[in-house]
């Protein structure tokens, strides 16, 4: 095994692992980075919808209120 690594061949070999170790990692480190980046926007998307739709059913149900509160006074 030692002798492999003595020579130039097996030296750059060794570098070259070495650097696709380093570089797996990295690219690894990156989508996991991205994925938690758009992952959190996919979150703050549906507390936003979710949201949206609370300010709707409550505007709905203003309208209804009033509009009850218009039928009663009338009769």
């Amino acid at each position: 095994m030692f002798q492999i690594i003595r020579d130039e061949k097996g030296f750059l070999l060794l570098t070259a692992m070495i650097f696709l170790f380093f570089i797996t990692h990295m690219m690894i480190a990156a989508s996991a980075a991205y994925d938690s980046h758009y992952r959190a926007y996919d979150a703050l998307k549906i507390a936003a919808v979710d949201q949206t739709k609370m300010v709707l059913n409550s505007i709905e149900e203003d309208r209804e209120d009033v509009n009850m509160e218009d039928l009663e006074n009338n009769h």
